[in-house]
Protein backbone atom coordinates (compact mmCIF):
# COMPACT_ATOMS: atom_id res chain seq x y z
CA UNK A 1 0.00 0.00 0.00
CA UNK A 2 1.20 3.54 -1.17
CA UNK A 3 0.19 6.13 1.07
CA UNK A 4 1.03 10.24 0.42
CA UNK A 5 0.07 12.74 2.35
CA UNK A 6 -0.29 16.61 1.86
CA UNK A 7 -1.05 19.32 4.99
CA UNK A 8 -4.16 21.21 4.22
CA UNK A 9 -4.75 24.33 6.08
CA UNK A 10 -7.32 24.20 9.41
CA UNK A 11 -5.15 21.52 10.89
CA UNK A 12 -6.47 19.02 7.68
CA UNK A 13 -4.94 16.57 6.14
CA UNK A 14 -5.38 14.86 2.52
CA UNK A 15 -3.88 10.98 1.96
CA UNK A 16 -3.96 9.47 -1.52
CA UNK A 17 -3.87 5.99 -0.66
CA UNK A 18 -3.16 3.10 -3.09
CA UNK A 19 -3.62 -0.39 -2.74
CA UNK A 20 -1.82 -3.34 -4.23
CA UNK A 21 -3.52 -6.09 -6.41
CA UNK A 22 -2.41 -8.69 -4.01
CA UNK A 23 -3.90 -6.39 -1.26
CA UNK A 24 -7.27 -6.15 -3.64
CA UNK A 25 -7.45 -9.89 -3.51
CA UNK A 26 -6.87 -9.99 0.15
CA UNK A 27 -9.89 -7.89 0.16
CA UNK A 28 -12.23 -9.54 -2.44
CA UNK A 29 -11.56 -12.72 -0.22
CA UNK A 30 -12.97 -10.93 3.21
CA UNK A 31 -15.84 -9.15 1.57
CA UNK A 32 -17.16 -13.21 0.20
CA UNK A 33 -16.69 -14.45 3.31
CA UNK A 34 -18.52 -11.55 4.85
CA UNK A 35 -21.22 -11.70 2.20
CA UNK A 36 -21.21 -15.67 2.43
CA UNK A 37 -22.37 -15.47 5.98
CA UNK A 38 -25.48 -12.80 5.35
CA UNK A 39 -26.60 -13.96 2.12
CA UNK A 40 -29.35 -16.71 1.50
CA UNK A 41 -28.90 -18.48 -1.78
CA UNK A 42 -31.08 -21.61 -2.48
CA UNK A 43 -28.99 -24.61 -2.57
CA UNK A 44 -26.34 -23.94 -0.67
CA UNK A 45 -25.69 -23.36 2.99
CA UNK A 46 -24.96 -20.24 4.49
CA UNK A 47 -20.56 -19.71 4.46
CA UNK A 48 -20.25 -22.50 1.26
CA UNK A 49 -21.30 -20.49 -1.43
CA UNK A 50 -18.87 -20.51 -4.29
CA UNK A 51 -17.51 -17.01 -4.61
CA UNK A 52 -18.50 -16.72 -8.39
CA UNK A 53 -22.18 -18.20 -7.49
CA UNK A 54 -22.21 -15.62 -4.80
CA UNK A 55 -21.45 -12.92 -7.29
CA UNK A 56 -23.74 -13.75 -9.94
CA UNK A 57 -26.44 -13.54 -6.93
CA UNK A 58 -25.67 -10.44 -5.54
CA UNK A 59 -24.41 -8.47 -8.49
CA UNK A 60 -21.03 -7.00 -9.71
CA UNK A 61 -22.10 -3.96 -8.28
CA UNK A 62 -22.75 -4.53 -5.19
CA UNK A 63 -20.23 -7.59 -4.19
CA UNK A 64 -17.63 -4.66 -5.32
CA UNK A 65 -19.08 -2.26 -2.95
CA UNK A 66 -18.81 -4.63 -0.49
CA UNK A 67 -15.23 -4.79 -1.73
CA UNK A 68 -14.38 -0.99 -1.81
CA UNK A 69 -16.15 -0.64 2.03
CA UNK A 70 -13.59 -3.48 3.30
CA UNK A 71 -10.99 -2.22 1.30
CA UNK A 72 -11.12 1.95 2.23
CA UNK A 73 -12.40 1.41 6.10
CA UNK A 74 -8.98 -0.98 6.87
CA UNK A 75 -7.10 0.93 4.70
CA UNK A 76 -7.95 3.83 5.59
CA UNK A 77 -6.97 3.08 9.72
CA UNK A 78 -3.57 1.28 8.70
CA UNK A 79 -2.48 4.70 6.69
CA UNK A 80 -3.88 6.53 10.10
CA UNK A 81 -1.96 4.63 12.29
CA UNK A 82 1.44 3.98 10.30
CA UNK A 83 1.74 7.78 9.60
CA UNK A 84 0.08 8.64 13.69
CA UNK A 85 -2.32 10.81 13.09
CA UNK A 86 -5.08 11.79 15.36
CA UNK A 87 -8.32 12.51 13.13
CA UNK A 88 -11.05 14.15 15.11
CA UNK A 89 -14.03 13.45 12.68
CA UNK A 90 -15.12 10.76 10.06
CA UNK A 91 -12.73 11.45 6.56
CA UNK A 92 -14.55 12.80 3.42
CA UNK A 93 -13.38 9.66 0.20
CA UNK A 94 -13.24 10.44 -2.76
CA UNK A 95 -12.24 7.27 -5.12
CA UNK A 96 -9.36 8.18 -8.04
CA UNK A 97 -9.72 5.02 -9.19
CA UNK A 98 -10.74 1.49 -8.34
CA UNK A 99 -8.36 -0.89 -10.54
CA UNK A 100 -6.18 -0.70 -8.46
CA UNK A 101 -7.96 0.84 -5.72
CA UNK A 102 -6.75 4.52 -5.48
CA UNK A 103 -8.26 6.98 -2.99
CA UNK A 104 -8.18 10.28 -1.41
CA UNK A 105 -9.35 10.99 2.48
CA UNK A 106 -9.38 14.56 4.20
CA UNK A 107 -9.67 13.79 7.33
CA UNK A 108 -9.64 16.68 9.88
CA UNK A 109 -6.88 16.30 12.71
CA UNK A 110 -6.65 17.07 16.14
CA UNK A 111 -5.33 20.74 16.05
CA UNK A 112 -1.67 21.53 17.77
CA UNK A 113 -2.97 24.56 20.77
CA UNK A 114 -0.68 26.95 21.58
CA UNK A 115 -1.07 29.63 24.23
CA UNK A 116 -0.49 33.50 23.57
CA UNK A 117 -0.11 33.92 26.83
CA UNK A 118 1.22 32.22 29.60
CA UNK A 119 -1.63 29.86 31.41
CA UNK A 120 0.48 30.23 34.55
CA UNK A 121 -0.62 33.92 34.81
CA UNK A 122 -4.78 33.06 33.77
CA UNK A 123 -6.02 33.88 36.77
CA UNK A 124 -9.65 34.72 38.24
CA UNK A 125 -10.78 36.64 40.76
CA UNK A 126 -13.08 35.79 43.60
CA UNK A 127 -15.51 37.44 45.37
CA UNK A 128 -16.28 37.24 48.95
CA UNK A 129 -19.38 35.73 49.91
CA UNK A 130 -21.76 37.48 52.17
CA UNK A 131 -25.57 37.64 53.39
CA UNK A 132 -26.77 40.31 55.19
CA UNK A 133 -29.66 40.29 57.65
CA UNK A 134 -32.14 41.69 55.22
CA UNK A 135 -31.72 39.16 52.84
CA UNK A 136 -32.75 36.37 55.69
CA UNK A 137 -35.75 38.99 56.23
CA UNK A 138 -36.39 38.65 52.88
CA UNK A 139 -36.70 34.56 52.74
CA UNK A 140 -38.78 34.63 56.08
CA UNK A 141 -41.23 37.12 54.13
CA UNK A 142 -41.36 34.31 51.02
CA UNK A 143 -42.10 31.71 54.14
CA UNK A 144 -44.97 33.88 55.24
CA UNK A 145 -46.60 34.30 51.61
CA UNK A 146 -46.11 30.95 50.96
CA UNK A 147 -47.25 29.35 54.41
CA UNK A 148 -50.40 31.66 54.40
CA UNK A 149 -53.57 30.46 55.93
CA UNK A 150 -56.54 31.25 54.17
CA UNK A 151 -60.58 31.79 55.25
CA UNK A 152 -63.48 32.01 53.08
CA UNK A 153 -65.34 35.19 52.18
CA UNK A 154 -68.34 36.44 51.17
CA UNK A 155 -67.53 39.70 49.32
CA UNK A 156 -66.56 40.38 46.14
CA UNK A 157 -63.25 38.80 44.89
CA UNK A 158 -60.02 41.22 44.83
CA UNK A 159 -56.51 41.18 43.67
CA UNK A 160 -54.67 39.15 46.57
CA UNK A 161 -57.68 36.83 46.98
CA UNK A 162 -57.30 33.11 46.11
CA UNK A 163 -60.67 32.07 43.96
CA UNK A 164 -61.85 29.00 42.75
CA UNK A 165 -63.86 28.95 39.25
CA UNK A 166 -65.31 26.72 36.44
CA UNK A 167 -64.13 27.89 33.14
CA UNK A 168 -64.36 26.96 29.39
CA UNK A 169 -63.30 28.70 25.89
CA UNK A 170 -65.01 28.82 22.78
CA UNK A 171 -63.18 30.11 19.03
CA UNK A 172 -65.35 32.98 17.41
CA UNK A 173 -67.58 30.38 16.08
CA UNK A 174 -68.73 29.63 19.26
CA UNK A 175 -66.87 25.73 19.48
CA UNK A 176 -65.60 24.86 22.86
CA UNK A 177 -61.55 24.95 22.35
CA UNK A 178 -59.52 21.67 23.79
CA UNK A 179 -57.62 22.34 26.99
CA UNK A 180 -59.58 25.90 27.67
CA UNK A 181 -62.10 24.16 30.59
CA UNK A 182 -61.51 23.63 34.13
CA UNK A 183 -63.46 22.96 36.74
CA UNK A 184 -62.90 24.88 40.33
CA UNK A 185 -59.68 26.17 39.22
CA UNK A 186 -57.90 27.34 41.66
CA UNK A 187 -55.54 31.37 41.50
CA UNK A 188 -54.40 33.41 43.75
CA UNK A 189 -55.48 36.82 41.72
CA UNK A 190 -53.01 38.75 40.97
CA UNK A 191 -50.14 36.27 40.40
CA UNK A 192 -50.49 36.17 36.72
CA UNK A 193 -50.73 32.42 36.55
CA UNK A 194 -53.51 32.57 33.90
CA UNK A 195 -53.06 34.65 30.64
CA UNK A 196 -52.96 37.81 30.79
CA UNK A 197 -55.79 40.08 31.48
CA UNK A 198 -57.88 36.50 32.62
CA UNK A 199 -57.50 37.15 36.06
CA UNK A 200 -58.48 40.93 35.96
CA UNK A 201 -61.94 39.88 34.51
CA UNK A 202 -62.35 37.90 38.14
CA UNK A 203 -62.11 40.53 39.76
CA UNK A 204 -65.55 42.45 41.48
CA UNK A 205 -67.43 39.21 40.72
CA UNK A 206 -69.29 37.49 43.87
CA UNK A 207 -69.35 33.94 44.58
CA UNK A 208 -72.09 32.32 42.37
CA UNK A 209 -71.82 35.20 39.83
CA UNK A 210 -71.07 33.77 36.19
CA UNK A 211 -69.68 35.90 33.17
CA UNK A 212 -68.21 36.21 29.63
CA UNK A 213 -65.68 37.85 28.26
CA UNK A 214 -62.87 37.68 25.12
CA UNK A 215 -59.14 37.52 25.91
CA UNK A 216 -56.58 37.29 22.74
CA UNK A 217 -53.63 35.21 23.78
CA UNK A 218 -49.84 36.64 23.36
CA UNK A 219 -48.20 36.15 20.13
CA UNK A 220 -45.83 34.22 21.60
CA UNK A 221 -47.82 31.73 23.71
CA UNK A 222 -46.32 28.20 24.23
CA UNK A 223 -48.59 26.44 22.34
CA UNK A 224 -48.83 27.76 18.57
CA UNK A 225 -52.38 26.99 17.80
CA UNK A 226 -52.77 29.74 20.31
CA UNK A 227 -50.87 32.25 19.56
CA UNK A 228 -52.35 36.08 18.96
CA UNK A 229 -56.10 33.44 19.40
CA UNK A 230 -59.01 35.03 20.04
CA UNK A 231 -61.06 33.05 22.75
CA UNK A 232 -64.44 33.82 24.31
CA UNK A 233 -64.24 32.60 27.93
CA UNK A 234 -67.56 31.61 30.36
CA UNK A 235 -66.80 31.60 34.19
CA UNK A 236 -68.66 30.62 37.25
CA UNK A 237 -67.17 31.53 40.53
CA UNK A 238 -67.20 29.31 43.11
CA UNK A 239 -64.86 29.84 46.16
CA UNK A 240 -63.20 33.30 47.24
CA UNK A 241 -60.82 33.02 50.19
CA UNK A 242 -58.73 36.35 51.82
CA UNK A 243 -55.52 35.22 53.69
CA UNK A 244 -54.79 35.96 57.15
CA UNK A 245 -52.29 37.69 58.72
CA UNK A 246 -49.32 36.00 60.55
CA UNK A 247 -46.35 37.07 62.69
CA UNK A 248 -43.15 35.33 61.78
CA UNK A 249 -42.51 33.94 65.72
CA UNK A 250 -41.32 30.85 67.62
CA UNK A 251 -44.74 29.06 67.22
CA UNK A 252 -44.99 30.07 63.31
CA UNK A 253 -41.21 28.55 62.75
CA UNK A 254 -41.96 25.26 64.59
CA UNK A 255 -45.40 25.19 62.15
CA UNK A 256 -43.44 25.94 59.39
CA UNK A 257 -40.14 23.75 59.70
CA UNK A 258 -42.14 20.51 61.32
CA UNK A 259 -39.66 20.74 63.90
CA UNK A 260 -40.91 21.32 67.40
CA UNK A 261 -37.44 22.01 68.58
CA UNK A 262 -36.73 25.14 66.12
CA UNK A 263 -37.51 28.15 67.16
CA UNK A 264 -37.59 31.66 65.07
CA UNK A 265 -33.77 32.91 65.83
CA UNK A 266 -32.53 28.97 64.89
CA UNK A 267 -35.13 29.28 61.88
CA UNK A 268 -32.50 32.23 60.70
CA UNK A 269 -29.21 30.84 61.50
CA UNK A 270 -30.00 27.89 59.10
CA UNK A 271 -31.46 30.24 56.69
CA UNK A 272 -28.41 32.17 56.74
CA UNK A 273 -26.25 29.70 56.27
CA UNK A 274 -28.35 28.15 53.26
CA UNK A 275 -27.70 31.16 51.68
CA UNK A 276 -24.43 30.97 52.48
CA UNK A 277 -23.95 27.96 50.36
CA UNK A 278 -26.61 29.04 47.58
CA UNK A 279 -23.79 31.98 47.26
CA UNK A 280 -20.82 30.34 47.05
CA UNK A 281 -22.33 27.56 44.68
CA UNK A 282 -23.11 30.70 42.59
CA UNK A 283 -19.47 31.86 42.47
CA UNK A 284 -17.89 28.64 42.25
CA UNK A 285 -20.00 28.47 38.91
CA UNK A 286 -19.40 32.53 38.08
CA UNK A 287 -16.25 31.71 38.37
CA UNK A 288 -15.14 28.69 36.44
CA UNK A 289 -17.67 30.62 33.57
CA UNK A 290 -14.91 33.64 33.83
CA UNK A 291 -12.13 31.20 33.68
CA UNK A 292 -13.35 29.63 30.55
CA UNK A 293 -13.63 32.93 29.19
CA UNK A 294 -10.23 34.39 30.12
CA UNK A 295 -9.25 30.82 28.96
CA UNK A 296 -10.55 31.46 25.56
CA UNK A 297 -8.23 34.89 25.36
CA UNK A 298 -5.15 32.67 25.59
CA UNK A 299 -5.72 30.31 23.47
CA UNK A 300 -4.77 29.93 19.53
CA UNK A 301 -5.42 26.57 17.30
CA UNK A 302 -6.17 26.33 13.69
CA UNK A 303 -9.39 24.53 14.12
CA UNK A 304 -10.77 22.14 11.34
CA UNK A 305 -14.61 22.92 9.95
CA UNK A 306 -15.32 19.12 11.03
CA UNK A 307 -15.01 19.87 15.34
CA UNK A 308 -17.17 23.39 14.37
CA UNK A 309 -19.73 21.41 12.08
CA UNK A 310 -20.01 18.63 14.73
CA UNK A 311 -20.18 21.31 17.91
CA UNK A 312 -22.81 22.78 15.63
CA UNK A 313 -24.63 19.45 15.76
CA UNK A 314 -24.60 18.82 19.12
CA UNK A 315 -26.09 22.89 19.64
CA UNK A 316 -29.16 21.94 16.97
CA UNK A 317 -29.63 18.69 19.20
CA UNK A 318 -29.90 20.59 22.66
CA UNK A 319 -32.23 23.26 20.96
CA UNK A 320 -34.53 20.17 19.36
CA UNK A 321 -34.62 18.52 22.86
CA UNK A 322 -35.34 21.86 24.57
CA UNK A 323 -38.27 22.59 22.00
CA UNK A 324 -39.55 19.19 22.47
CA UNK A 325 -39.29 19.55 26.22
CA UNK A 326 -41.77 22.20 26.13
CA UNK A 327 -43.91 20.52 23.98
CA UNK A 328 -42.92 22.36 20.68
CA UNK A 329 -42.86 20.72 17.73
CA UNK A 330 -39.16 20.67 15.81
CA UNK A 331 -40.19 20.88 12.07
CA UNK A 332 -42.91 24.05 12.88
CA UNK A 333 -39.97 25.70 14.23
CA UNK A 334 -38.01 25.27 11.90
CA UNK A 335 -40.06 26.27 9.35
CA UNK A 336 -40.99 29.31 11.73
CA UNK A 337 -36.77 30.16 11.25
CA UNK A 338 -36.97 30.15 7.82
CA UNK A 339 -39.86 32.85 7.57
CA UNK A 340 -37.92 35.01 9.57
CA UNK A 341 -35.11 34.55 7.53
CA UNK A 342 -32.84 32.66 9.96
CA UNK A 343 -30.26 30.18 9.64
CA UNK A 344 -29.93 28.14 12.66
CA UNK A 345 -26.66 26.60 11.77
CA UNK A 346 -24.90 29.80 10.63
CA UNK A 347 -26.55 31.65 13.67
CA UNK A 348 -24.64 29.07 15.88
CA UNK A 349 -21.32 29.16 13.83
CA UNK A 350 -19.52 31.71 15.50
CA UNK A 351 -20.53 30.21 18.92
CA UNK A 352 -20.01 27.32 17.97
CA UNK A 353 -16.28 27.59 17.13
CA UNK A 354 -15.39 29.88 20.20
CA UNK A 355 -16.55 26.42 22.17
CA UNK A 356 -14.14 24.11 20.30
CA UNK A 357 -11.14 26.72 21.17
CA UNK A 358 -12.32 26.63 24.75
CA UNK A 359 -12.36 22.97 24.90
CA UNK A 360 -9.19 22.59 22.87
CA UNK A 361 -7.61 24.89 25.22
CA UNK A 362 -8.76 22.97 28.54
CA UNK A 363 -7.81 19.76 27.14
CA UNK A 364 -4.19 21.07 26.63
CA UNK A 365 -4.27 22.68 30.15
CA UNK A 366 -5.34 19.33 31.52
CA UNK A 367 -2.03 17.71 29.98
CA UNK A 368 0.16 20.36 31.22
CA UNK A 369 -0.84 20.62 34.80
CA UNK A 370 -2.82 17.47 35.22
CA UNK A 371 -4.73 17.83 38.06
CA UNK A 372 -5.35 14.98 40.22
CA UNK A 373 -8.43 14.22 43.28
CA UNK A 374 -8.19 11.59 45.59
CA UNK A 375 -12.39 9.45 45.96
CA UNK A 376 -12.88 11.46 49.07
CA UNK A 377 -12.61 14.54 47.08
CA UNK A 378 -14.83 12.73 44.38
CA UNK A 379 -17.09 11.95 47.15
CA UNK A 380 -17.23 15.35 48.47
CA UNK A 381 -18.67 16.65 45.44
CA UNK A 382 -21.11 13.56 45.54
CA UNK A 383 -22.40 14.92 48.91
CA UNK A 384 -22.90 18.22 47.55
CA UNK A 385 -25.66 16.98 44.77
CA UNK A 386 -26.78 14.71 47.68
CA UNK A 387 -27.40 17.66 49.98
CA UNK A 388 -30.10 19.25 47.70
CA UNK A 389 -32.14 16.17 47.69
CA UNK A 390 -34.67 14.62 50.74
CA UNK A 391 -33.36 12.60 52.90
CA UNK A 392 -35.36 9.71 52.16
CA UNK A 393 -33.77 10.20 48.39
CA UNK A 394 -30.77 9.89 49.03
CA UNK A 395 -29.25 6.41 49.53
CA UNK A 396 -31.05 6.01 46.01
CA UNK A 397 -29.36 8.55 44.53
CA UNK A 398 -25.73 7.53 46.32
CA UNK A 399 -26.16 4.27 44.23
CA UNK A 400 -26.48 6.31 40.93
CA UNK A 401 -22.57 7.89 42.16
CA UNK A 402 -20.94 4.50 43.43
CA UNK A 403 -17.53 3.15 41.93
CA UNK A 404 -17.45 2.23 39.06
CA UNK A 405 -20.38 3.90 37.45
CA UNK A 406 -20.51 6.41 34.40
CA UNK A 407 -22.05 9.17 37.05
CA UNK A 408 -18.67 8.73 39.34
CA UNK A 409 -16.54 9.10 36.41
CA UNK A 410 -18.40 11.98 35.64
CA UNK A 411 -18.39 13.70 38.94
CA UNK A 412 -14.33 12.76 38.75
CA UNK A 413 -13.53 14.79 35.94
CA UNK A 414 -15.86 17.74 36.99
CA UNK A 415 -14.41 17.86 40.54
CA UNK A 416 -10.63 17.68 38.27
CA UNK A 417 -12.03 20.35 36.70
CA UNK A 418 -12.65 22.71 39.80
CA UNK A 419 -9.81 22.02 40.91
CA UNK A 420 -7.71 23.13 37.80
CA UNK A 421 -10.27 26.63 38.38
CA UNK A 422 -8.82 26.75 41.91
CA UNK A 423 -5.46 26.85 41.12
CA UNK A 424 -6.12 30.17 38.71
CA UNK A 425 -8.45 31.73 41.18
CA UNK A 426 -7.31 34.43 43.43
CA UNK A 427 -8.77 36.08 46.62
Amino acid sequence: MNIEIQKLPKSEAKLIIELTEAEMQKHEEKATEELQEHVNVPGFRKGHVPAEVLKDHVGEQAFMGQVLDTAIGESYEEAVRSKELHPVAYPKIQILTDKPLKYEAIVALRPEVNFKKDPKNLFVKKEKVEVDEKEVKVVIENFLERFKTWKDVTRAAKKGDRVELDFDGFDEEGIALEGTSSKNHPVILGSNSLIPGFETEVEGMEVGQEKDFWITFPKDYHKESFQSKKVKFHIKLNRVEESEDRTADDAWAKEVSGDQTKDLETMKKDIHQELIVQKEVQEEGRLENEFLKELATHVEAEVPEALVEREIDLMVERIKEDVEKKKGNWEEYQEELKKEGKDLRAELRKTAAEQVIVRLGLEKLFELENPEVTESEVEAEVEKILGRYPEQFKEMLRARYAPGTEEREYMKQSARFKKLVRGHTKN
